[in-house]
This record gives structure tokens, C-alpha cells and sequence, in this order.
């Protein structure tokens, strides 16, 4: 019987693009095949496989702006996500106890296998304070 591999990928702007391998066949084996399978086979002519199917959205994204780093990251939807900057930290330690700064995510552990991806990238807002430093030349 003739079978073939579906190859399905995932868009980084969005959507799916799925392609066939050409058929092959597998020799040597045991076992039954549903009817509706040998029915199907039966009826291909030639080892192109399916037509592929592109569900890419070809619209090129707009830039990240200021906007798009306030909105709080559980609640932003699409492909890419925002985080904003990281803070500066201070010159002294004065915390006694740790205190997060987000609350963090829900999270459950797979136990089967798990749909497509919905977040394909996170961008992380520029870091716009710098430091500087120099040698002491001042001898003592």
C-alpha cells in the first residue's frame, strides 16, 4: 500500500503551510489496514503526493512600538508577545524578602501531546539606562 508523510509547519507571522512527501511503499510488514484506508489507496494513481495547502498570513507585522509593551502579557494575544524592560537595579540592598515583579504564569504539565504553539516569539522592550565606569588613577 502506498503511504506518503505529512509535513505541516507553523508560520512565524501567522497560519500553517502543509506539504506531502511523494508516496512510498513499505514492504514486509504484518498486521490489518482499516478499509477505508485500502479503499483510498487503491484509488492513487502515480507517487505524487496531495496537493499542499498554504495558510500563511503573508501581511507582514508592524512594528513594536511604546504601545505594545504596556499591555500586561497574560492578557496580549497573537503570535508575539511583549515584555516590557527589565528595571535598573538600585546602587543598595535594602529588600529583606524576595517580591516578584509579575505574577507568575498557569501552567499545567503535558500528559498528552499538546496542540500547535499560539506564542511564536516574546520581544523584550530595549534596556535604555547605561553605566559607566573608569579606572581610579589617583595614587595614595
Amino acid at each position: 500500500m502506498a503511504s506518503f508523510w505529512k509535513i505541516l509547519a507553523v508560520a512565524t507571522e501567522g497560519g500553517t503551510l502543509t506539504a506531502y512527501s511523494t508516496r512510498f511503499t513499505i514492504t514486509g510488514m504484518t498486521g490489518t489496514t482499516p478499509a477505508t484506508y485500502v479503499t483510498a489507496a487503491q484509488g492513487v494513481a502515480g507517487n505524487a503526493g496531495p496537493q499542499g495547502q498554504d495558510n500563511i498570513a503573508n501581511a507582514p507585522g508592524a512594528p513594536a512600538g511604546a504601545a505594545e509593551f504596556t499591555v500586561p502579557y497574560q492578557l496580549q494575544t497573537g503570535l508575539t508577545k511583549y515584555a516590557p524592560m527589565q528595571p535598573v537595579p538600585g546602587t543598595q540592598i535594602t529588600a529583606k524578602t524576595f517580591k516578584p515583579l509579575h505574577p507568575t504564569s498557569a501552567y499545567t504539565l503535558a500528559t498528552t501531546w499538546l496542540p500547535i504553539a499560539t506564542i511564536a516569539t516574546t520581544l523584550t522592550e530595549s534596556q535604555t539606562f547605561s553605566a559607566s565606569s573608569m579606572e581610579n588613577t589617583v595614587r595614595t
